[in-house]
């Protein structure tokens, strides 16, 4: 700026100065201007959320709604003490009513065999269709075990069975957001007795996992913790365990990233913490599990609950804007009343001079002045 003003003659810097007001008016107008653009364009967007999205471990207490259809593929990566194994798996939920849903998951270990085959029916509270801060549902679970069972007493090697296993399990969650408009957060417990499905043929087990789920306008943070307890059944080869003595914890931490404003990829890390196993016959560590789903909406209709929920991420995002434009008109016009006090100091001293000895000590002081402007103008960047 300086350096333009250099190259102007004398006589036409009083003109300049004169429009200094309009220069920094539009200077704050176009700020201004970008600001609501940018906002409108994220706020603009519609992102369309099912209502029975939860953590990787833990469903949501609501149900999806009637007649909705969600499909999904899962890939888990374990290390343990054999190494690492993969067990891919697809997954369905269909909402029959406002209450109820059925889902179903089926895995494939390696790639090679029929795995774990799961079905779930919830049927959870009332008002399920409105932003709630209470969730309770209530889960029956059936588990065929695909695992080869040759340790009890009616099983061998060369007869084993596969066994059909049936656990409840428990889901609260509190969405905080229904309360406070500005907390986006919703936690979770859930209690089951299936901590590892596939080995419930050979031990009883309790699970207890507590959830964390920070959700954005559109996509959402979550962490798991839980803790798995293993007692041993009795069988022909091994007499049981009398109490859970085998016990482990692990964390799971996560990411819900929605594509399309529709579709959402999970991605989560569990990382085994603590395991308590007895001497003889222990239970196998799995010390690492990367999981990747991806959720896929076939037929899809937007629930009140979740419609509120982005009806308040909105409204949320208005307001921060609204705050961030006083805010930038406020910086404006003290930027512009710094800038109005040099520029009268300025033209108070920027007069007709009387002689050549006059004008040159005017010039310098002109040039000291438009020095100190430019070091200000650098300051506020």
């Amino acid at each position: 700026m300086v350096n333009v003003l250099k190259q102007l003659p004398l006589s036409r810097l009083p003109c300049l100065i004169t429009n200094k007001q309009d220069v920094m008016k539009l200077t704050s107008y176009l700020f201004i201007a970008m600001i609501l653009f940018y906002c409108s364009k994220v706020s603009g967007q519609t992102v369309k959320r099912g209502r029975n999205e939860g953590t990787f471990n833990i469903p949501a207490s609501n149900v999806p709604g009637n007649g909705n259809i969600n499909l999904g593929t899962v890939l888990n990566t374990n290390y343990n003490e054999t190494g690492f194994s993969i067990d891919p798996g697809v997954s369905i939920s269909v909402g029959f009513a406002h209450i109820l849903q059925f889902c179903g998951k089926i895995t494939f270990p390696e790639f090679r065999t029929l795995g774990c085959t799961e079905g779930r029916i919830q049927l959870t509270t009332p008002f399920n269709n409105n932003l709630r801060f209470f969730g309770f549902a209530l889960t029956g679970n059936i588990y065929l075990s695909t695992e080869e069972d040759t340790i009890n007493k009616t099983a061998f090697s060369g007869r084993p069975e596969y066994n059909a296993h049936i656990r409840p399990s428990l889901t609260i969650d509190l969405d905080w957001i229904s309360l406070f408009k500005k907390l986006p957060l919703k936690t979770y417990f859930h209690f089951n007795m299936a901590e590892k499905p596939d080995s419930l043929f050979r031990y009883e087990q309790l699970s207890f996992i507590m959830g964390t789920e920070w959700k954005t306008y559109q996509h959402s943070f979550f962490i798991d913790l839980g803790a798995g307890m293993f007692k041993e059944k009795k069988s022909s080869r091994f007499k049981g365990d009398a109490t859970y003595r085998q016990k482990r914890f692990w964390i799971e931490p996560g990411i819900r990233y929605r594509i399309r404003k529709k579709f959402s990829l999970l991605g989560s890390l569990r990382i085994l913490l603590y395991q308590n196993v007895k001497a003889n016959n222990p239970l196998s560590a799995d010390y690492l599990r990367f999981s990747a789903a991806l959720e896929l909406p076939v037929i899809f209709r937007e629930t009140n609950s979740e419609a509120i929920r982005t009806m308040l991420f909105v409204k949320n995002a208005k307001q921060a804007r609204k705050d961030l434009i006083s805010e930038t008109i406020n910086q404006n016009k003290r930027f512009k009343t710094d800038l109005e006090m040099i520029f009268d100091e300025f033209d108070k001293d920027f007069k007709e001079p009387e002689d050549k000895k006059s004008i040159t000590e005017k010039r310098m002081e002109i040039q000291q002045k438009m020095e100190d402007i430019e070091k200000l103008l650098k300051e506020l960047e």
